[in-house]
């Protein structure tokens, strides 16, 4: 995939910005408030149908305006053009357009352009708690599997409702029968995603080991482990089979049914699991340095990177927002290293345009070739552009 232009209209202090970029490697410089990182939520907006910094779709929209729009045009690796907008309103629900539908859920567009996005809140996912991690492994499946995208989407309404009958049994307002209907569709759902993220993780936990390995130079070990919640209640289910983690989640629904109805809140189910990280067999949020830390957050989005790829079968476009400002130069470079060994389009936002083009002159020596580079300006929404850019040359 490769990202040609974006327009934003009202996208936090953009008015209105035209931007092109190149195929390679794109740098936004600019001093803090510039609107560097606002460029890069419209893009994730036009991927994931939201920002990659969590917050409000509402808080996308420039102040004193009632709603924001981003439009992309890009065009997939096999040649086939594409483009999406995405309007944010207030008190109004998200309008999405594509080049192939006028009407679309967000569930529609995830996936379609795949996104890579490494930024200073994501070291959440090592630091934090399990949702930050659960979090992280659905985005890449929903990347990845348009399944596991409806899975997800159909897991939350189903929680919502499960929930809101439990409040209302607690008020008499609802009946046993009421929820046995929701709970039977929830541990269905459930089972179902269970399955699919510990099959995942299954898979995908080699590529994990191996991509620390070339960030941290091979000294240690990394170990990933999935920690469903049916496994709290039910130590002997199966995880990778879905009729199995069903069936547990009916006996462990029976258990925690008046427990549930007294706290109206659902008590069970993949809302509930981690995803533990571990180092030299210690938990990495317990005992990792903040250099390991570093070089394991720089792993999981390598890894990350080549599973969209291989999922998905479309190079993911990659997001580094301010990322300079946390890593080290030699972490840096291994990420660029990387995506462009894989001929990712990549952006860049940094306050200070001259480090990220010395690292890139670092990672150009060592592939001998060239690569793109836009330079661009970002102030009170206006856009200044200069490029530096060559073909790519065999060494």
């Amino acid at each position: 995939m490769v990202i040609r232009s974006i327009h934003l209209h009202n996208v936090r202090n953009h008015q209105e910005s035209d931007l092109s970029f190149v195929p390679d490697v794109n740098i936004l410089t600019g001093g803090n408030g510039s609107g560097k990182t606002s460029i890069l939520e419209a893009l994730s907006l036009c991927a994931m149908a939201r920002s990659f910094v969590p917050v409000s779709d509402q808080a996308l929209i420039r102040h004193n305006e009632d709603s924001c729009t981003a439009n992309v045009t890009a065009e997939k690796d096999l040649g086939v053009p594409y483009s999406v907008g995405v309007t944010v309103r207030h008190g109004v629900r998200k309008r999405i357009t594509t080049s192939t539908q006028t009407s679309c859920s967000p569930r529609d567009i995830i996936g379609a352009m795949p996104i890579v996005v490494l930024s200073p809140d994501h070291k959440s996912i090592t630091f934090g708690a399990p949702a930050e991690r659960r979090s992280f492994i659905d985005a890449v499946m929903a990347q990845s599997s348009r399944r596991v995208t409806e899975l997800l989407f159909e897991h939350r309404r189903l929680f919502k409702h499960r929930n809101a009958v439990l409040s209302a049994m607690a008020e008499g307002r609802a009946s046993e029968q009421d929820l046995d209907v929701w709970t039977e569709q929830f541990i269905i759902v459930g089972a179902e995603i269970v399955q699919r993220r510990a099959q995942f993780l299954r898979d995908v936990t080699p590529r994990i080991r191996e991509s620390y390995s070339s960030v941290s130079g091979g000294m240690e070990d990394i170990d990933v482990r999935y920690q469903p919640d049916v496994m709290d209640h039910a130590a002997d289910a199966d995880v990778h089979s879905a009729e199995a983690v069903a069936a547990a989640y009916r006996t462990i629904a029976r258990t925690l049914r008046s427990r549930e109805i007294a706290r109206q809140s659902t008590m069970f189910g993949p809302q509930k699991d981690d995803v533990a990280l571990f180092i030299n067999g210690g938990l990495v949020r317990v005992t990792a340095s903040q250099g390991q830390h570093k070089s394991l957050l720089v792993a999981l989005k390598i890894a990350e990177s080549q599973i969209l790829q291989e999922y998905s079968n479309e190079r993911p476009v990659v997001l580094l927002d301010d990322v300079f400002s946390e890593l080290d130069a030699d972490r840096c470079r291994r990420v660029l290293d990387h995506v462009i060994a894989m001929n990712m389009q990549c952006f860049v936002t940094t306050t200070d345009g001259h480090q990220v083009r010395s690292v890139l002159d670092s990672v150009e020596r060592q592939h001998g070739r060239s690569v793109s580079i836009q330079m661009s300006t970002v102030v009170s929404g206006r856009i200044t552009a200069t490029e530096r850019s060559s073909a790519k040359e065999a060494a």
